[in-house]
């Protein structure tokens, strides 16, 4: 069973003053991840000067650094230290900040380090990402050898199908949030040809209806569009781990290419996307808010 097996080590990085925030995430990650128990190995560092010693021993022995960025993060000698040391140890990485105002520790950018949103849900997903490599093969008795390669290339390619699939769903789901999008603008455009021939305060009325329902289609939009992104991490997680037991390596050096080239998730470009029109629905909601007290005073 798990429970008889070793937690796993997670170095938490943050400041001081932003440990609520930690604690409470870890809680969630308890909840939503029971079967991957993990222990917060970054409470071994000691507070004096010398810290740097301790610190990078507990760091070699750590499955994966979780970095939380405050409002005064980006000025943490300390977390800058331990995100450059994490990944000159190559350890997985999760840098997450809990308002899009926060500014990242300068590692992030000298290093090329993706800067997460603080949804916890999606945390959790990219955390249990970064573990499932180690818990794939923790069941398995190695005593006997190592997994047969036959079930391993059946399995691997049953999550590339899954992978190619959950790929082909996203973007149906996105060309239909698209089109629902638009056919909801082309109604505010409707409403806004006919003013002047109709009552404008039903017109204005029916616009900020409208909007209401494009604004929580699109945020609804975004919300859809991190979960197939998590879902879809999960899922390359896994094949790269079963990739170490075959021939070739061919998604993970894919993916280091990738990196290399700066390449920019395709989830971040659609959330950007369903951000923009749920802007656009917030403002025509806006203004015809506007235009509808006007037309009662």
């Amino acid at each position: 069973m798990r429970e008889t097996l070793e937690k796993f080590k997670i170095f938490f990085s943050n400041r001081s003053v932003d440990q609520e925030q930690v604690d409470a995430l870890q809680k969630k990650l308890t909840s939503l991840l029971p079967e991957l128990p993990f222990e917060d190995v970054s409470k071994g560092v000691p507070f004096h000067d010398d810290w740097k010693a301790p610190a990078s021993e507990i760091l070699e022995t750590c499955d994966a650094l979780v970095c939380v960025v405050g409002p005064e993060t980006f000025n943490s000698e300390p977390v800058d230290w331990e995100i450059r040391e994490a990944k000159k140890l190559a350890k997985p990485l999760v840098v997450a900040r809990m308002q899009e105002s926060h500014l990242a520790p300068p590692s992030c950018t000298d290093l090329h380090i993706p800067i997460k949103t603080w949804e916890v849900t999606e945390l959790a997903g990219e955390i249990a990402g970064l573990l499932v490599s180690k818990a794939l093969f923790l069941r398995h008795d190695w005593s006997t050898g190592g997994p047969d390669v036959d079930h391993i290339w059946k399995q691997y390619n049953l999550m590339v199908q899954s992978w190619e699939a959950l790929i082909s769903r996203r973007q149906g789901v996105n060309t239909l949030y698209v089109s629902a999008s638009a056919a909801l603008l082309a109604g505010v455009g409707g409403i806004t040809s006919a003013i002047g021939k109709a009552d404008p305060r039903g017109l204005f009325a029916g616009a900020i209806l409208l909007s209401f329902l494009g604004a929580a289609l699109t945020f609804n939009w975004r919300r859809t569009i991190g979960s197939y992104g998590t879902l879809s991490t999960a899922k390359s997680k896994v094949v790269g781990a079963l990739e170490l037991y075959l021939p070739a390596q061919v998604f993970d050096t894919e993916w280091k290419v990738l990196e290399a080239k700066r390449y920019s998730s395709t989830t971040e470009t659609d959330k950007q996307t369903a951000q923009f029109f749920m802007l656009l629905f917030v403002a025509i909601g806006a203004v015809s808010i506007g235009a509808l007290v006007g037309e009662f005073l």
